[in-house]
């Protein structure tokens, strides 16, 4: 089974009582479950508990409590904050042998029309011209660490194709194309509409921070940096189009006192604003 298989697989969420599910994380070596995997399962058991089908999430909000173990069940507890006529609230707590590890609160609301406006997708080179993770991994391999060469060439849920993969290695502060990576997903087939919102709370949190770093010439590649997500926001402007590729645009928004702040745009290939992301995490010098 594919890792695009294995993490579908696992958003089908146990039903344990109207308001409470059980799940587990698909093992890929990481030494804590990813991130986004948490945001996913606990936007997941929200959307489980709304009864209109075309009330869709438009905006997600979590925080990251503790690391989540592998190998051991998560426990999803949903709280039905509103059922409004225009808006849906719930709160969502992932418990781990009893302990809090993620907590998420989401909004749901219909499809309607209004004003709107966005901002422009930058500019990029196709992603068919580009190389993937593992051509990159090959490259730079005098440049990166083992662990990194072997998450690089790991076929991932989605594949990335950054367009600048000397800058994606060794970001310049100056050079915008540093912040621009093209993802795909690892499947021939598209996930099932329900599913959309939960794929793409998962890609959302793979690279945001990273912008972060760019300022300063780093990435999340570097040896002499640890990072740790704290707090998510993701705010869903349009249905991502995941039989092509997506654009994702980061921007760093400041850091201090060992806090970094990265904002992610992410484009479906039309150049529509699919979502917009903003994280905040540790990031602590290794040398320091």
């Amino acid at each position: 089974m594919s890792e695009y298989d294995e993490v579908v697989a696992s958003f089908n969420l146990e039903r344990l009582d109207d308001n409470l599910f059980r799940s587990r994380s698909p093992q890929f070596g990481w030494r804590r479950i990813y991130g986004g995997l948490s945001l996913s399962h606990g936007l997941r058991a929200a959307q489980l508990t709304v009864d209109d089908p075309q009330r869709q999430p438009h905006s997600v909000h979590g925080y990251f409590i503790r690391p989540g173990m592998l190998g051991e069940p998560l426990e999803l507890q949903v709280e039905r904050l509103l059922d409004g006529r225009s808006i849906v609230n719930r709160r969502v707590t992932i418990t781990q042998g009893g302990k809090a590890v993620f907590c998420l609160q989401a909004s749901f609301r219909k499809p309607a029309s209004g004003l709107t406006h966005q901002p422009s997708m930058p500019d990029a080179d196709p992603p068919e011209n580009l190389p993937d993770e593992t051509r990159i991994a090959e490259l730079y391999a005098s440049d990166l660490s083992t662990g990194t060469r072997t998450y690089l060439a790991r076929r991932k849920v989605f594949e990335l194709r950054p367009v600048n993969h000397r800058l994606f290695i060794h970001p310049d502060p100056h050079r915008p194309e540093s912040g621009l990576t093209w993802a795909r997903l690892r499947s021939a087939e598209l996930p099932p509409a329900d599913l959309s919102w939960t794929l793409l709370a998962y890609l959302s949190d793979m690279t945001v921070l990273n912008g972060s770093l760019h300022p300063h010439g780093r990435n999340f590649f570097d040896t002499e940096i640890s990072m740790a997500s704290l707090d998510h926001g993701l705010w869903i402007h349009n249905p991502p189009d995941f039989s092509d590729w997506l654009l994702m645009s980061h921007e760093a928004m400041g850091n201090e006192a060992g806090m970094g702040l990265g904002r992610l745009n992410i484009f479906n290939r039309a150049g529509t604003l699919a979502a917009s992301v903003v994280q905040q995490g540790f990031i602590k010098t290794n040398t320091a």
